[in-house]
């Protein structure tokens, strides 16, 4: 159901630009949490799980067909976990990088919630910035964000979070809501997202979570003096990309001697060819891309997004 939500990506407020896709992960198979480490502190088999979502249908808990990053306290649906009073779970991500990321960065959930007793659902988000110093996190690091040095709980500024008055659930149980947080004070930054799962009253931690996507949208990427000022010629001719990025060269361009290279968000070059109508770039990660044409003389810089 996530893609009944994704347009609303384009425009976050009537003042907005487009987004352009910096970095998602969908949940869809056990391999996407590839490069996640989980914390199961309290010891009682239950925590953060990539699988099926779990809904209640009318009369028990059940699996629903959507792929999902899950926290219940239900182990399947028709058990429950022991201990769940204290529990006490992490789930922290790969490295996220946002160095070529600017303007304004919208990181997008996709929140379902299992029961319709459950009218406002979220997830308290802990971020932490990779230093020179410290670049890779531990779970000390995350567990520092939660309470001062007395020992007191620190609420966290950002917080996934939906069923409010704004945002209401729909009444299908199979279905996500989309919530967007404004993290563009990390521009430019190498970043980690922790999740907490615990029972303390305070914070915005409830247990019984289905989260369809997490997705990282900005305004930019690169460096605009990366991109010519002047108006491009040559076009890409269908944007979103799928699996062949066609291409509409210029007339300014020598088309034997033009060779395209593409660029990753990060300024890295993950693609190079000699110029063609038609490049396959289906092995190319879904997210956005510069595409720079040069022919010697000429060059031109495109953005597209593959999907």
């Amino acid at each position: 159901m996530k893609k009944l939500f994704l347009l609303s990506i384009v425009l976050i407020s009537q003042a907005a630009v487009a987004q352009f896709q910096v970095w998602s992960n969908s949940f869809d198979t056990p391999a996407d949490l590839q490069g996640w480490t989980t914390h199961d502190l309290n010891n009682n088999g239950n925590g953060w799980v990539q699988g099926q979502n779990i809904y209640h249908n009318g009369t028990a808990l059940t699996y629903g067909t959507s792929g999902v990053l899950r926290y219940s306290v239900s182990l399947v649906p028709t058990g429950n976990a022991p201990g769940f009073g204290t529990e006490n779970d992490w789930i922290i991500s790969p490295e996220i990088n946002l160095e070529g990321a600017a303007g304004t960065i919208s990181l997008a959930a996709y929140i379902g919630r299992q029961r319709t007793t459950h009218l406002n659902f979220g997830r308290d988000i802990f971020i932490f910035v990779s230093t020179p110093q410290k670049q890779v996190p531990e779970l000390a690091d995350f567990q520092a964000m939660t309470v001062d040095a007395n020992g007191n709980d620190i609420p966290s500024p950002y917080s996934i979070i939906a069923g409010n008055t704004n945002n209401p659930f729909p009444a299908d149980l199979t279905q996500f809501n989309e919530n967007l947080i404004d993290i563009s004070a990390f521009a430019g930054k190498k970043i980690y997202i922790g999740l907490w799962s615990n029972r303390k009253p305070s914070g915005n931690n409830l247990q019984n979570i289905n989260i369809d996507e997490i997705s990282i949208y900005a305004s930019s990427f690169l460096s605009t003096k990366d991109v010519k000022k002047k108006e491009n010629l040559t076009k890409i001719t269908e944007n979103p990309v799928k699996d062949f990025l066609q291409i509409k060269l210029s007339p300014d361009f020598s088309e034997n001697k033009t060779t395209v290279n593409i660029y990753n968000i990060a300024g890295q070059k993950v693609f190079s060819a000699p110029y063609t109508r038609s490049l396959n770039v289906g092995t190319l990660q879904t997210g956005a891309y510069i595409t720079e044409i040069y022919d010697g003389k000429t060059t031109e810089r495109l953005k597209f997004i593959k999907r």
